[in-house]
């Protein structure tokens, strides 16, 4: 692993909900993964895309999911979403359809949205392994136990152990680990425990390609 490390992110926030209703941090949720991953190495522009605001709007967001579909030879794919979330079905049917990627991963951070996640849930299990993504989703009953004014109580908690000091010549991120770390901070928060599914990996290592200390709070 390294320089030669095909990936492909895609961070999307959406802050207003189809009711009206709006949340106040998802956009700045999305804006935090992307950035985090960019401090890792993982910065190029047409690698690690960020859609918030007009830009996530569902044509907008269905375009960049059939482009993810249509990538080859990737290493890593993971789509982190935060907010509203108003495509999941057609979300979790590329990942499973995505063949070409070695590690698919799906990140969400929602709230009001028990339906989804029980759908969400049935469709992973119904998955054969070589197929399931590993998915890790926090869906909050309300808008207050999902965040505070700056993030996601979740998604601050994995930004957290994502960007955690590490050893000079360490060169790997074990995502897994940082998973089970940010789901067991949470609990307390959110009430809830998050929806995690993996396929049978015991461990999953991603490279870290550069460790560029980059502001962002």
């Amino acid at each position: 692993m390294g320089l030669d490390f095909r990936y492909h992110l895609l961070s999307i926030g959406v802050n207003r909900e189809a009711n009206g209703a709006t949340v106040r941090s998802a956009e700045r949720d999305a804006f935090g993964m992307s950035w985090t991953f960019a401090q890792l190495g993982y910065w190029r522009a047409d690698r690690n895309r960020c859609l918030t605001g007009g830009q996530a709007t569902p044509s907008a967001v269905e375009a960049h999911l059939s482009h993810c579909a249509s990538l080859n030879d990737l290493d890593l794919l993971l789509i982190y979403w935060s907010g509203h979330v108003f495509a999941l079905d057609p979300l979790v049917d590329m990942l499973a359809e995505q063949s070409d990627a070695r590690t698919r991963i799906l990140i969400v951070d929602t709230c009001h949205a028990d339906d989804r996640m029980r759908r969400l849930q049935a469709a992973l299990d119904a998955m054969p392994d070589t197929r399931r993504p590993i998915a890790l989703a926090s869906c909050a009953p309300d808008g207050r136990t999902r965040e505070n004014s700056l993030h996601g109580f979740f998604t601050s908690a994995l930004l957290r152990q994502l960007r955690r000091p590490r050893r000079p010549r360490v060169r790997s991120l074990d995502l897994l680990d940082a998973f089970n770390r940010a789901a067991d901070e949470t609990v307390s928060r959110v009430g809830a425990e998050p929806l995690f599914a993996t396929n049978g990996a015991g461990r999953l290592r991603i490279p870290i390609l550069t460790q560029t200390s980059l502001p962002f709070e």
